[in-house]
């Protein structure tokens, strides 16, 4: 047998790499072939009626010239097919003022993280791009709030046959889309590139070879225009967003965060913009993730998301009809784990439907070509009463187990809220803050779960509190948020300066792209420290050895201190 074979048990490194290459060469055609036939989805979200020549200068571009002046071509390195001019029609050569209407202003001072109030400036124009994942979002936000334009497309289509986010597909769906999201984007809002005051980006955390994207997108708008760029951490943009979907009024710092979603779990007392304390997080699996899992399980059609297709057939089922365990009743902390709960899940299907070999309902990793099925009933003849009521009673054991399922992880969600209150107030008054929490605000992918609103709602009015929750679009990855956090990290000074102009270089880490590479990427960003009380529990962030947190302070502008974690 040739050595460089693999075969059945075959550990070779170099082996699977062949095998990975081969595979993704096999599907990129087909991926590239999709992308090219889907079509951007966009939303026109309040375009401003017109646009004030002036601008107060106190958070304006303070590096764009008086004049301006030609510069050479940034583009010249476009994902996108079509060459430097067709780029830079679609990126800036949209200059045509539209009318419409906003969605009303908001408080135009933001609290800084020392306490200070900071003025802003109602016309200042920020871009938001978001690549960390699997979706490629932009949008164009207003100093006080007004969403002008976004747009997003999906990758859920290209990653389903794979049972997951593959990374080299991702990477290569945001190069194919990037340029389109962002010109629509821009076309939405009525503005061009040269009337952007900034431009922010998620540098983390997220998959790298996806953020890298989004950051080379960023770095060329910035260097064409010489505007800065705004480094946004990518929980914080969740949290945050709540402030320009509520109002400045009412989700005022401090306030509590639950931040929920495919890889995040995250209870964060927000104090002030780049000021959060960690009070829980995951132990293992987050809720997304677990949501996900178990309805691959169930046999449910995942295209749109395992959570909502969860939720929907959780509707027919009885949520008493199995006793799954609540997790981590024992521990009085705030830390999550549904790693357990999705194994009792899985036990339930066995024991209950059974796993035939080879059925594809309960495939929990998809073939490559394969499909989950929608737990409908199955043909059956019409004169077989005996197995139409077979499966009628195989759907209502799935909808027991889904309904099941979902009350055990939000009745989890719901203990940790509640002691994550108490706590949130205690370390308020400990550090000698006399504020008191202003409202809880749940975002990422499954604060769009209804049980979850209506839950955590009932949780927050017994505290004294509201639950505020922005938009289902805005609580999935966009761009929306980016823009936001962008705004609110501006008005306080923490961006970078414009980047130097593209160097040249090939694709994907050429010379010129390692030149060019002033915002580092940061996969493994905290979001602040653990709070005293929690890190007995698990290890900080500072014995995992991660990148710094997010903080004000630091390296550069931006408070960024890279510790060598990067790309």
């Amino acid at each position: 047998m040739n050595p460089g074979t693999p075969w059945p048990g075959h550990s070779s490194r170099r082996a699977g790499c062949r095998a990975t290459a081969a595979a993704v060469r096999t599907i990129r055609v087909a991926m590239r072939a999709a992308l090219a036939s889907a079509r951007v989805t966009t939303t026109a979200c309040g375009v401003r009626s017109s646009l004030s020549p002036a601008r107060s200068a106190a958070v304006r571009n303070p590096y764009r010239p008086a004049a301006r002046r030609s510069r050479p071509d940034p583009f010249s390195r476009g994902f996108a097919a079509g060459g430097v001019s067709e780029r830079r029609a679609r990126i800036d050569g949209l200059t045509g003022r539209a009318t419409g209407f906003g969605s009303g202003p908001l408080s135009p001072d933001r609290l800084g993280p020392d306490g200070r109030t900071v003025a802003v400036d109602a016309d200042t124009l920020i871009l938001g791009i978001e690549t960390s994942c699997d979706d490629t979002g932009a949008a164009v936000v207003t100093g006080d709030g007004r969403v002008l334009g976004e747009a997003k497309t999906s990758q859920d289509a290209i990653h389903a046959p794979w049972g997951g986010v593959v990374p080299n597909l991702a990477q290569e769906a945001h190069k194919a889309a990037i340029d389109d999201v962002v010109a629509t984007a821009l076309r939405n809002a009525g503005v061009g590139a040269s009337r952007l005051d900034a431009v922010a980006v998620t540098v983390g955390p997220g998959l790298s070879m996806c953020l890298r994207v989004g950051v080379v997108a960023a770095q060329d708008v910035c260097a064409a225009h010489n505007i800065p760029i705004v480094p946004v951490h990518h929980m914080e943009a969740h949290g945050l967003v709540a402030r320009l979907a509520g109002g400045t009024d009412l989700v005022r710092f401090p306030f509590l965060a639950l931040l929920v979603s495919g890889g995040h779990n995250q209870l964060i007392l927000t104090r002030g913009v780049g000021d959060h304390v960690i009070l829980g997080s995951t132990l293992d699996d987050a809720l997304g993730e677990a949501y996900d899992k178990t309805a691959r399980l169930l046999g449910l059609d995942v295209g749109g998301g395992g959570g909502p297709a969860l939720e929907l057939l959780a509707r027919e089922g009885d949520p008493k009809a199995y006793a799954f365990p609540v997790p981590l009743r024992k521990r009085k902390n705030c830390d999550f784990s549904y790693a357990g709960l999705k194994t009792a899940a899985r036990m339930a299907v066995e024991r209950d439907l059974g796993v035939p070999e080879g059925d594809a309902a309960f495939t929990t990793v998809c073939a490559p070509g394969a499909r989950a099925v929608t737990p409908e009933v199955r043909p059956a003849p019409a004169s077989d009463e005996k197995a139409l009521d077979e499966e009628r009673n195989r759907r209502k054991i799935r909808a027991d187990i889904a309904a099941s399922f979902q009350a055990a992880a939000v009745k989890h969600l719901e203990e940790r809220t509640r002691r994550a209150i108490g706590w949130a107030n205690d370390a308020l008054e400990s550090a000698g803050d006399i504020r008191t929490l202003s409202c809880v605000v749940v975002a990422g992918g499954v604060a769009a779960n209804q049980s979850v609103r209506e839950t955590l709602a009932k949780a927050a009015a017994d505290a004294g509190l509201s639950l505020v929750t922005p938009p289902p679009r805005w609580c999935t990855d966009n761009g929306v948020m980016v823009a936001w956090a962008g705004a609110e990290r501006l008005a306080l000074g923490l961006a970078e300066e414009p980047p130097a102009p593209w160097l040249g270089g090939g694709e994907g880490g050429g010379e010129g792209e390692g030149a060019r590479r002033e915002v580092p990427l940061l996969p493994r960003w905290p979001l602040g420290r653990r709070d005293d009380r929690a890190t007995g529990e698990t290890k900080s962030s500072k014995k995992r050895g991660v990148a710094a947190p997010l903080t004000p302070g630091g390296t550069g502008a931006s408070g960024l201190v890279a510790r060598g974690i990067g790309s």
